[in-house]
């Protein structure tokens, strides 16, 4: 969406922890929430005869970066960015900044 210049509208979720539903219903399920932790989890799933689920908790603002970024979603996401703070929410942006760029220079 911010590619194609779009800015977020209603995506705020109250989602139940996923998890801890399939486990009630009788599923192996986990929920990760720190990175060192998912290679044991997907073993113990992959291992695990019949359904899993594995409930992965990411960053709301983390980026999926294709390889190579085109001229049109770099503008899509300049006039993601312009929009954003046009509509008084420079702060999500803020936010998206520190996310993705402070997190790739310090990892």
């Amino acid at each position: 969406m911010k590619a194609a210049g779009i800015v977020n509208y209603a995506t705020e979720l109250d989602n139940p922890q996923l998890a801890e539903v399939a486990a009630a219903i009788g599923l192996w399920a986990r929920r990760v929430e720190r990175p060192g932790d998912l290679e044991d989890a997907l073993k113990s799933a992959f291992a695990h005869e019949g359904p899993a689920l594995v409930e992965v908790m990411t960053a709301r603002q983390e980026l999926s970066v294709p390889p190579a970024i085109t001229v049109e979603q770099a503008k899509g996401f300049t006039l993601y960015a312009i929009r954003t703070i046009l509509s008084g929410r420079g702060e999500e942006l803020l936010d998206l900044v520190t996310t993705n760029v402070a997190r790739r220079i310090l990892h």
